[in-house]
């Protein structure tokens, strides 16, 4: 039997006129009464904003998918999307513009009781952010972040020799070569991504190594990403930059309260402030005795240090504010 390019019978048929190849197929999909586009695709939206879909399974949507939570909504979002033009930076928007969105994370025992899951979106979203969001908050937040549109792949700091072992010989891509200057501060989304040895960075913060199809990401939370937070090199250096900016301040309890609001976006509370120059007092101590790791810390990274502040001010700093990239309330949504 000869079999023609076609869809299956169960759902409806191709456009009238739509040609039987793939720009047939697009015109298929995307048809307004298409029962699924349009829905898997607010779909997904949503489980980026909300840290799961109202569909929970997202990339199944057949008989062995999960039943939406919220049914007339995600019709109701489909077919609006639908009629503004598949406007996705739209449909985003009046996501997070949403009073369920705009809720506090923060929950009472008897709304807790009530929707343990957050099923029902008693309360706002609250979960850990990607590891690329991580990268990039850490730069923007030291004022390092690179912020120019496009341009070719960058590859950042990464542990030295990690490509040999899956490289071929003679090939261009067997010996990973660091970037210098600007190029180390680009956004995440464009650095070189090796498949077969993506950046350990990233997948510590369960990043898909994109040798298939990731629809939904698992978190977890493991002693591996404070690890990276407190060592890795782009880290490190963030941390420093954010100290350098802070010691513009005139004083610790000023220098706390402008890290504290420049990295979590909120005035700084009394307890914060009194944790921050305690443990600085504290750092300021051990650098003085060790100046060696002073100038090993405030070294690290390609970017230049400020000769003009006193190292082991700076240490002290970059130390402290090292401690609040480590937050919870800097890594969680």
């Amino acid at each position: 039997e000869v079999i023609k390019p076609s869809v299956p019978t169960f759902l409806p048929p191709m456009p009238k006129g739509a040609p039987a190849n793939r720009l047939g197929l697009a015109q298929w999909l995307t048809r307004p009464d298409h029962p699924l586009t349009a829905r898997v695709a607010v779909n997904r939206y949503w489980s980026l904003l909300f840290g799961k879909g109202m569909v929970k399974s997202v990339s199944d949507f057949g008989t062995q998918g999960e039943w939406p939570s919220h049914p007339e909504l995600l019709d109701w979002l489909a077919v609006d999307f639908v009629k503004h033009g598949w406007d996705i930076k739209r449909t985003l928007k009046q996501m997070v513009m949403s009073a369920t969105y705009r809720q506090s994370s923060r929950i009472t025992r008897e709304l807790f009781t009530q929707d343990r899951s957050n099923a029902l979106l008693a309360r706002g979203p609250r979960f850990r952010l990607q590891g690329e969001f991580v990268r990039d908050n850490a730069l923007a937040v030291s004022g390092l972040l690179v912020r120019d549109i496009g341009g070719t792949s960058v590859k950042p700091y990464q542990p030295a020799g990690l490509w040999k072992p899956v490289g071929f010989g003679g090939s261009n891509k067997s010996t990973f070569v660091q970037d210098k200057g600007d190029k180390l501060f680009r956004r995440s989304m464009y650095t070189f991504w090796k498949r077969t040895s993506p950046p350990p960075s990233m997948a510590a913060f369960n990043a898909p190594t994109r040798e298939q199809c990731t629809v939904r990401r698992e978190r977890t939370n493991t002693p591996l990403q404070a690890l990276v937070l407190m060592n890795d090199s782009q880290f490190v250096e963030s941390a420093r930059h954010l100290a350098q900016n802070a010691m513009q301040q005139p004083d610790g309890q000023a220098r706390a309260a402008w890290m504290l609001t420049a990295v979590l976006g909120r005035p700084a509370e009394s307890v914060d402030l009194a944790e921050m120059v305690a443990a600085a007092v504290n750092f300021r101590q051990v650098f003085r005795r060790e100046p060696a790791a002073t100038q090993a810390l405030i070294q690290t990274g390609d970017s230049p240090v400020d000769d003009t502040l006193d190292p082991t001010e700076l240490a002290t700093w970059t130390m402290v504010a090292n401690t609040l990239l480590n937050r919870d309330d800097f890594l969680n949504k």
